[in-house]
């Protein structure tokens, strides 16, 4: 116990923290857009595939886990940026010290741009703010019909754009992530750096296009 808070003490062990915490989200979010492009399979395939999860007892249990894990990484992140913030600005000296403070700025703002996202989200597909009766249909299963909650949300061109330019913004954290990810967790090395970083920005970019497909492809009339 004294040595999980002595961890949380030292910066090492606070970055430690932040990448295993940002593990566990970052697998989240690849669950769950395998989950959601479950859409373009059939109507049925992913309003069962809701079903299964809303009816299941660890639903909520995952939820709260979830949420541990996200707010573990909030502090983390706010108090590693203010500390390297102020080695920044303290540290002018230093070889390339604005660079970190640019990078730092993006993170902080991105890692904003992804809790607007969540609560846009929620807001919009899970908890149904603003929306009409057809929110709460059932399919011809007599299960909720997730698949036209979705088409008929994104039939919304501001909905739509404003998902999509939020998503871009969560990719642009993702990326960054993924790196420090990569870079905490020790798999960083000048040898293959180049490799790295390639690998950091294609896994953001492909989980940013494949949440962005499903809006774009009911804007399109490709899911009706």
């Amino acid at each position: 116990m004294f040595r999980l808070i002595h961890l949380f003490r030292t910066s090492i062990g606070r970055k430690l923290i932040m990448a295993l915490s940002g593990v566990v989200l970052l697998l989240f979010v690849v669950g769950h857009l395998v989950g959601n492009l479950t859409i373009f399979v059939a109507p049925s395939v992913l309003n069962s595939y809701a079903h299964w999860l809303q009816q299941s007892v660890m639903l909520w249990p995952f939820r709260l886990m979830m949420l541990f894990f996200l707010g573990l990484h909030i502090v983390m992140g706010a108090t590693l940026a203010y500390e390297n913030r102020q080695a920044a600005t303290q540290g002018s000296a230093c070889h390339h010290w604005w660079q970190r403070l640019f990078y730092n700025h993006h993170m902080v703002w991105s890692g904003i741009a992804v809790l607007l996202f969540l609560l846009f989200h929620l807001g919009h597909l899970t908890l149904g703010v603003g929306a009409s009766e057809s929110f709460y249909q059932v399919d011809q299963q007599q299960v909720l019909d997730i698949y036209g909650r979705v088409v008929s949300g994104f039939q919304i061109p501001w909905i739509t754009t404003s998902y999509i330019f939020f998503m871009l913004l969560v990719g642009l954290h993702l990326n960054h992530v993924v790196r420090g990810l990569l870079q905490t967790l020790g798999f960083y090395h000048e040898n293959y750096f180049g490799l790295l970083r390639l690998f950091s920005i294609a896994l953001s970019l492909l989980l940013t296009a494949g949440f962005i497909s499903i809006p774009l492809t009911v804007l399109f009339g490709g899911l009706n």
